[in-house]
Protein backbone atom coordinates (compact mmCIF):
# COMPACT_ATOMS: atom_id res chain seq x y z
CA UNK A 1 0.00 0.00 0.00
CA UNK A 2 2.95 2.35 0.64
CA UNK A 3 4.10 1.93 -2.97
CA UNK A 4 0.59 2.66 -4.24
CA UNK A 5 0.41 5.78 -2.03
CA UNK A 6 3.66 7.08 -3.50
CA UNK A 7 2.31 6.49 -7.01
CA UNK A 8 -0.86 8.44 -6.13
CA UNK A 9 1.19 11.39 -4.92
CA UNK A 10 3.26 11.29 -8.12
CA UNK A 11 0.17 11.27 -10.34
CA UNK A 12 -1.79 13.95 -8.50
CA UNK A 13 1.06 16.38 -7.86
CA UNK A 14 3.86 15.87 -10.39
CA UNK A 15 2.03 15.12 -13.67
CA UNK A 16 -0.44 18.06 -13.56
CA UNK A 17 2.38 20.63 -13.22
CA UNK A 18 4.26 19.39 -16.30
CA UNK A 19 3.96 21.33 -19.56
CA UNK A 20 1.38 19.12 -21.23
CA UNK A 21 -1.68 19.34 -23.43
CA UNK A 22 -4.84 18.60 -21.43
CA UNK A 23 -8.00 16.94 -22.73
CA UNK A 24 -11.28 15.51 -21.42
CA UNK A 25 -12.37 12.03 -22.50
CA UNK A 26 -14.97 9.32 -21.98
CA UNK A 27 -14.11 5.60 -21.98
CA UNK A 28 -16.92 3.02 -21.78
CA UNK A 29 -15.46 -0.51 -22.01
CA UNK A 30 -17.59 -3.65 -21.73
CA UNK A 31 -16.02 -6.89 -20.44
CA UNK A 32 -17.89 -10.14 -21.14
CA UNK A 33 -16.42 -13.19 -19.41
CA UNK A 34 -17.41 -16.70 -20.44
CA UNK A 35 -15.99 -19.57 -18.34
CA UNK A 36 -15.69 -22.71 -20.45
CA UNK A 37 -14.67 -25.00 -17.59
CA UNK A 38 -13.50 -24.38 -14.03
CA UNK A 39 -9.98 -23.81 -15.40
CA UNK A 40 -10.50 -22.31 -18.86
CA UNK A 41 -11.96 -18.80 -19.18
CA UNK A 42 -12.64 -16.66 -22.24
CA UNK A 43 -13.21 -12.92 -22.27
CA UNK A 44 -14.23 -10.29 -24.81
CA UNK A 45 -13.53 -6.59 -24.26
CA UNK A 46 -15.14 -3.90 -26.42
CA UNK A 47 -13.67 -0.52 -25.57
CA UNK A 48 -14.70 2.75 -27.31
CA UNK A 49 -12.77 5.86 -26.27
CA UNK A 50 -13.95 9.41 -26.98
CA UNK A 51 -11.55 12.37 -26.66
CA UNK A 52 -11.29 16.02 -27.78
CA UNK A 53 -13.47 17.15 -24.86
CA UNK A 54 -15.82 14.20 -25.49
CA UNK A 55 -16.62 15.22 -29.05
CA UNK A 56 -14.77 12.73 -31.30
CA UNK A 57 -14.02 9.02 -31.08
CA UNK A 58 -10.29 8.50 -30.63
CA UNK A 59 -9.96 4.71 -30.37
CA UNK A 60 -11.96 1.51 -30.61
CA UNK A 61 -10.47 -1.67 -29.16
CA UNK A 62 -11.82 -5.19 -29.58
CA UNK A 63 -9.84 -7.54 -27.35
CA UNK A 64 -10.70 -11.27 -27.12
CA UNK A 65 -8.65 -13.55 -24.87
CA UNK A 66 -8.48 -16.96 -23.26
CA UNK A 67 -7.11 -17.71 -19.80
CA UNK A 68 -6.15 -20.72 -17.75
CA UNK A 69 -6.58 -20.77 -13.95
CA UNK A 70 -3.36 -22.24 -12.55
CA UNK A 71 -4.37 -21.82 -8.91
CA UNK A 72 -7.16 -20.07 -7.01
CA UNK A 73 -5.22 -16.79 -7.20
CA UNK A 74 -3.06 -17.11 -10.32
CA UNK A 75 -4.01 -17.28 -14.00
CA UNK A 76 -2.25 -16.93 -17.36
CA UNK A 77 -3.77 -15.39 -20.49
CA UNK A 78 -3.23 -15.20 -24.25
CA UNK A 79 -5.06 -12.58 -26.26
CA UNK A 80 -5.42 -10.55 -29.43
CA UNK A 81 -6.39 -6.91 -29.87
CA UNK A 82 -7.71 -5.06 -32.90
CA UNK A 83 -7.16 -1.35 -32.35
CA UNK A 84 -8.32 1.51 -34.57
CA UNK A 85 -7.00 5.03 -33.94
CA UNK A 86 -8.80 8.04 -35.40
CA UNK A 87 -6.97 11.14 -34.05
CA UNK A 88 -5.06 12.88 -35.66
CA UNK A 89 -5.51 10.40 -38.55
CA UNK A 90 -6.71 6.83 -39.00
CA UNK A 91 -4.16 4.18 -37.99
CA UNK A 92 -4.88 0.48 -37.74
CA UNK A 93 -3.08 -1.71 -35.20
CA UNK A 94 -3.11 -5.42 -34.38
CA UNK A 95 -1.68 -6.82 -31.16
CA UNK A 96 -0.83 -10.19 -29.72
CA UNK A 97 -0.43 -10.19 -25.96
CA UNK A 98 0.28 -12.43 -22.99
CA UNK A 99 -0.35 -11.76 -19.31
CA UNK A 100 -0.08 -13.12 -15.79
CA UNK A 101 -2.85 -12.16 -13.36
CA UNK A 102 -2.60 -12.56 -9.60
CA UNK A 103 -5.63 -11.82 -7.37
CA UNK A 104 -5.86 -12.10 -3.60
CA UNK A 105 -8.79 -11.37 -1.27
CA UNK A 106 -8.02 -10.41 2.34
CA UNK A 107 -11.10 -9.47 4.37
CA UNK A 108 -12.70 -6.48 2.66
CA UNK A 109 -9.65 -5.92 0.45
CA UNK A 110 -9.03 -7.41 -2.99
CA UNK A 111 -5.55 -6.91 -4.41
CA UNK A 112 -4.49 -7.75 -7.95
CA UNK A 113 -1.40 -7.47 -10.11
CA UNK A 114 -1.63 -7.80 -13.89
CA UNK A 115 1.58 -8.05 -15.93
CA UNK A 116 1.05 -7.89 -19.70
CA UNK A 117 3.45 -8.08 -22.67
CA UNK A 118 2.20 -6.77 -26.02
CA UNK A 119 3.59 -7.38 -29.51
CA UNK A 120 2.25 -4.56 -31.68
CA UNK A 121 1.77 -4.51 -35.46
CA UNK A 122 1.13 -0.83 -36.24
CA UNK A 123 0.27 0.47 -39.70
CA UNK A 124 3.23 2.30 -41.34
CA UNK A 125 5.66 1.30 -38.55
CA UNK A 126 8.46 -1.10 -39.48
CA UNK A 127 9.16 -4.01 -37.17
CA UNK A 128 7.21 -5.18 -34.15
CA UNK A 129 7.19 -2.78 -31.19
CA UNK A 130 7.01 -4.56 -27.83
CA UNK A 131 5.42 -2.96 -24.77
CA UNK A 132 5.29 -4.09 -21.15
CA UNK A 133 2.59 -2.89 -18.76
CA UNK A 134 1.79 -3.73 -15.16
CA UNK A 135 -1.35 -2.76 -13.26
CA UNK A 136 -1.51 -2.90 -9.48
CA UNK A 137 -5.08 -2.56 -8.20
CA UNK A 138 -6.63 -2.38 -4.74
CA UNK A 139 -10.35 -2.67 -3.98
CA UNK A 140 -12.00 -2.13 -0.59
CA UNK A 141 -15.60 -3.15 0.16
CA UNK A 142 -17.59 -0.31 1.72
CA UNK A 143 -20.37 -2.51 3.14
CA UNK A 144 -20.47 -5.96 4.71
CA UNK A 145 -22.36 -7.42 1.73
CA UNK A 146 -19.65 -6.08 -0.62
CA UNK A 147 -22.14 -4.42 -2.96
CA UNK A 148 -20.12 -1.19 -3.02
CA UNK A 149 -16.35 -0.92 -3.20
CA UNK A 150 -13.72 1.78 -3.47
CA UNK A 151 -11.21 1.11 -6.27
CA UNK A 152 -7.76 2.53 -6.98
CA UNK A 153 -5.11 1.38 -9.45
CA UNK A 154 -2.03 2.49 -11.32
CA UNK A 155 -0.61 1.11 -14.58
CA UNK A 156 2.71 2.22 -16.17
CA UNK A 157 3.50 1.28 -19.79
CA UNK A 158 7.11 0.75 -20.93
CA UNK A 159 8.26 0.45 -24.56
CA UNK A 160 11.02 -2.09 -25.12
CA UNK A 161 13.15 -0.76 -27.99
CA UNK A 162 12.63 2.10 -30.46
CA UNK A 163 11.10 2.05 -33.95
CA UNK A 164 11.32 4.59 -36.77
CA UNK A 165 8.11 6.65 -36.89
CA UNK A 166 6.81 4.48 -34.06
CA UNK A 167 7.10 3.92 -30.31
CA UNK A 168 10.35 5.01 -28.65
CA UNK A 169 12.15 3.12 -25.90
CA UNK A 170 11.18 4.04 -22.34
CA UNK A 171 8.02 5.29 -20.69
CA UNK A 172 5.05 5.20 -23.06
CA UNK A 173 2.27 6.28 -20.68
CA UNK A 174 0.83 5.95 -17.19
CA UNK A 175 -2.77 5.44 -16.10
CA UNK A 176 -4.08 6.22 -12.64
CA UNK A 177 -7.69 5.46 -11.66
CA UNK A 178 -9.85 6.13 -8.62
CA UNK A 179 -13.55 5.32 -8.42
CA UNK A 180 -16.38 3.11 -7.14
CA UNK A 181 -17.58 -0.36 -8.06
CA UNK A 182 -21.25 -1.31 -7.70
CA UNK A 183 -22.13 -5.02 -7.77
CA UNK A 184 -25.72 -5.65 -8.90
CA UNK A 185 -25.55 -9.44 -8.97
CA UNK A 186 -22.82 -12.03 -8.53
CA UNK A 187 -22.17 -11.78 -12.28
CA UNK A 188 -22.84 -8.10 -13.03
CA UNK A 189 -21.13 -4.94 -11.84
CA UNK A 190 -20.43 -1.39 -12.98
CA UNK A 191 -17.34 0.61 -12.11
CA UNK A 192 -17.05 4.34 -12.63
CA UNK A 193 -14.60 7.07 -11.77
CA UNK A 194 -11.71 9.27 -12.88
CA UNK A 195 -8.83 7.98 -15.04
CA UNK A 196 -5.79 10.21 -15.49
CA UNK A 197 -3.77 9.13 -18.52
CA UNK A 198 -0.32 10.66 -19.03
CA UNK A 199 1.08 10.14 -22.54
CA UNK A 200 4.81 10.57 -23.12
CA UNK A 201 4.89 11.87 -26.70
CA UNK A 202 8.08 12.13 -28.77
CA UNK A 203 9.47 15.65 -29.28
CA UNK A 204 8.67 18.21 -30.56
CA UNK A 205 5.01 17.36 -29.80
CA UNK A 206 3.85 18.19 -26.27
CA UNK A 207 3.12 15.39 -23.84
CA UNK A 208 -0.58 14.82 -23.20
CA UNK A 209 -2.66 14.53 -20.04
CA UNK A 210 -6.10 13.03 -20.60
CA UNK A 211 -8.67 13.48 -17.83
CA UNK A 212 -11.06 10.65 -18.58
CA UNK A 213 -14.44 9.62 -17.23
CA UNK A 214 -14.22 5.84 -17.11
CA UNK A 215 -17.30 3.59 -16.89
CA UNK A 216 -16.67 -0.17 -16.96
CA UNK A 217 -19.40 -2.78 -17.35
CA UNK A 218 -18.51 -6.33 -16.22
CA UNK A 219 -20.66 -9.30 -17.24
CA UNK A 220 -19.99 -12.97 -16.46
CA UNK A 221 -21.98 -15.59 -18.38
CA UNK A 222 -22.82 -19.09 -17.09
CA UNK A 223 -20.09 -21.72 -17.31
CA UNK A 224 -20.34 -23.77 -20.51
CA UNK A 225 -19.08 -27.16 -19.31
CA UNK A 226 -19.92 -28.07 -15.75
CA UNK A 227 -18.37 -30.93 -13.86
CA UNK A 228 -20.78 -33.76 -13.22
CA UNK A 229 -21.37 -34.59 -9.54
Amino acid sequence: MLILLLVVICNLIIFPVLAVENDLGLWTPIYIKLPVTEKIITQLEINPRIQENITHINQLLVRPSVGYQLTKNLSIWQGYAWVTNYIPSFVNENRIWQQILYEKEIGRFVFSSRSRLEERFIENVHGTPVRFRNMFRAQYALDKNKHWAFVIYDEPFINIGSHFQGPQSGIDQNRFFVGLNKKFTQNTSIEGGYLMQYLNVASPIQDRLNHNILVNLYLTLPQVIKRKE
